[in-house]
């Protein structure tokens, strides 16, 4: 009977353990958060960052020819901006002999750094809001886009948000909006508020289930993006 009473203690003790951590996990999710979806601070900032509206010229682009070769469809639109070549993505995907979709940040910095061998890839993630748009604006005023991991709406799996490769090539502070080459296809401009929910991916009901399971359980970096300089 001991025996049985001291196990039940010990299992009460785990189970305590675990809901201790739990809670600790989602208060640290809370405040891990807020570091991304507030943007009132970021007002002061925005006053001293000039000129207010950049955009560059010469950005082709591009769309995946199917689901989940967003990143390599990214690097081709960058790879034909510095290289002044028209590359479509299927070109690279046959370059690197990719038969399969997806991609993770050590592949992006090799295909980065292979088509722009003579730039200097940096790839930043889980900084600060002030950090990034410090870093978008500092990297087109120098002419360079920039490539970003975020969330956006996916065609091929409507009416779910995917994770998903695109290219920053314009800001407009003025008007708070990021211009966006969508690896799907298209141009698009959006607010800030919207690009720091996406790039931090706050919005998780707009995720399919599987994506929300690692959501929740913070396992995406947020403000990922790469600098090429």
């Amino acid at each position: 009977m001991t025996k049985i009473i001291r196990r039940t203690e010990s299992k009460n003790k785990g189970i305590l353990f675990l809901v201790i951590c739990m809670l600790i996990s989602i208060t640290a999710c809370e405040k891990f958060d807020e570091v991304y979806t507030n943007t009132d601070e970021l007002s002061d900032i925005i006053e001293t960052l000039q000129p207010k509206v950049i955009e560059l010229d010469n950005i082709k682009i591009k769309a995946q020819p199917y689901n989940g070769v967003c990143g390599i469809t990214s690097v081709t639109v960058v790879s034909n901006y510095f290289n002044n070549t028209d590359y479509e993505a299927k070109d690279l995907i046959e370059k690197y002999n990719i038969t399969s979709g997806g991609s993770n940040n050590d592949d992006m910095k090799k295909w980065l750094q292979e088509e722009m061998h003579e730039k200097k890839i940096v790839h930043k993630s889980n900084g600060t809001n002030e950090e990034m748009i410090r870093d978008i604006h500092t990297s087109l005023y120098d002419n360079n886009p920039i490539v970003v991991s975020f969330g956006a709406p996916n065609p091929y799996n409507e009416p779910y948000y995917d994770f998903h490769s695109s290219i920053v090539f314009g800001i407009n502070l003025d008007n708070e909006t990021i211009i966006i080459a969508n690896s799907y296809g298209y141009r698009e401009e959006i607010s800030l508020v919207d690009f720091f929910n996406r790039m931090s991916f706050t919005e998780i009901d707009k995720y399919p289930p599987v994506q929300q399971f690692s959501l929740k359980r913070n396992r995406m970096d947020k403000n990922d993006y790469f600098l090429i300089k």
